[in-house]
């Protein structure tokens, strides 16, 4: 019997070559590229940067199409900054899944973002029980996941997240946007 050394294989390799591990401090100083077709980024914070900072990242490169985000709390910078991304074109549609209890946490917020979306066709807000922080984005080419811990607010100092760009893992993720029991929608 022939001794065979097994070699790993290509599957296995491709998938550890396409793997980065970074910790950041400044996603947008320290991020040098957005990652190509099946490639994920597994960053974790070591200061506090909002989840969002992800979106403005992909729209300096890449018009979006779609993006869909679910949070459990969100800002009202924030809120300014998607509508002023919304309204130069930098995305052309916008579907926000918020967690249901903000409507009583922060109904002033709720009630500006209601405010600013109401003249806004593209710009859709649903209110679920949903814990989730994932952020869909399609481009015209490529289709960026963006999952953490982090909200759309204010975060602590430690936090991870996965930056991929994947169809299948995009696909998988939108059902939470289209398949989701809503408590109300505009």
């Amino acid at each position: 019997m022939e001794d065979v050394q097994e070699k790993p294989s290509e599957h296995f390799v491709s998938k550890y070559l396409v793997s980065h591990y970074q910790k950041i401090k400044n996603l947008d100083k320290e991020l040098q590229r957005l990652p190509c077709s099946e490639e994920f980024f597994f960053l974790q914070s070591d200061t506090s940067f909002n989840a969002f900072t992800f979106i403005p990242l992909i729209g300096q490169k890449e018009s979006i199409t779609e993006l869909y985000a679910s949070t459990y709390s969100l800002s009202r910078k924030v809120i300014d900054a998607l509508i002023q991304l919304h309204d130069k074109g930098i995305i052309e549609q916008v579907t926000l899944m918020i967690n249901d209890g903000l409507i009583k946490r922060n109904p002033v917020t709720i009630d500006y973002l209601n405010a600013l979306i109401s003249s806004r066709s593209n710009f859709n807000v649903t209110y679920s029980w949903v814990h989730a922080k994932v952020c869909i984005c399609k481009t015209k080419d490529n289709f960026y996941t963006i999952e953490g811990s982090g909200n759309w607010a204010s975060n602590a100092q430690y936090e991870q997240y996965t930056f991929a760009n994947s169809k299948g893992l995009f696909d998988f993720r939108k059902t939470l946007f289209t398949e989701s029991k809503l408590r109300n929608t505009n």
